[in-house]
């Protein structure tokens, strides 16, 4: 619910997804954390870097969906070209998308490096790429289909599609990574009484 409140404000949406990732990755090394306080933490932590690769994805989406819009209205032979390339940028944007904030959680890069692996990285782990698309395909499926699962998804979905994700991001940092520096562990544990 909290991942969720975070998300309201559309321009929060990225550092909502970083902190959700982040506080995903250490749960998943020590499942022992407390989740909430960890969360609003990481979420404060990264919130300067996921605004502005927030806003950068926001705008290049517009971008994209306004070049898919125009060119589609042309009914001329003309406009097949661009509307191919736009049809590729929206691919392109769409793994960008999935990735962006995942790095940003898992490595401490600059934004323009961070970029470059958003853009690069999904190419090179392509099975990773589309096991979380897959992810999201079913996620939306349900949700669009099952009555009672919409309910639940607005309640449980967004933290059970993010954790599914993050095992898959894991599993795909492990085996296609080392590209930047690992964030190291700063978490406290639920139990030491902080």
């Amino acid at each position: 619910m909290v991942a969720l409140a975070t998300m309201l404000p559309v321009v929060t949406i990225g550092p909502a997804q970083a902190a959700l990732y982040s506080t995903l990755f250490a749960y998943d090394k020590n499942d022992d954390i407390n989740l909430v306080r960890e969360y609003l933490r990481r979420f404060k932590r990264e919130f300067k870097q996921g605004f502005i690769s927030g806003l950068l994805l926001l705008a290049l989406i517009a971008a994209v969906l306004f070049g898919l819009g125009f060119w589609a209205s042309w009914d001329t032979d003309l406009a097949y070209a661009p509307l191919i390339v736009m049809v590729a940028a929206a691919v392109v944007t769409l793994v960008i998308a999935e990735y962006i904030f995942a790095l940003q959680a898992r490595f401490a890069n600059p934004l323009p490096r961070q970029w470059k692996l958003a853009a690069l990285f999904p190419w090179r782990a392509f099975g990773c790429t589309l096991a979380l698309i897959g992810v999201d395909i079913v996620a939306l499926g349900l949700a669009l289909f099952v009555p009672f699962i919409r309910v639940l998804m607005l309640i449980f979905g967004l933290s059970w599609v993010f954790y599914a994700k993050s095992l898959i991001l894991l599993w795909g940092f492990r085996k296609y990574g080392g590209y930047g520096e690992v964030e190291r562990t700063t978490y406290v544990n639920a139990n030491s009484g902080m």
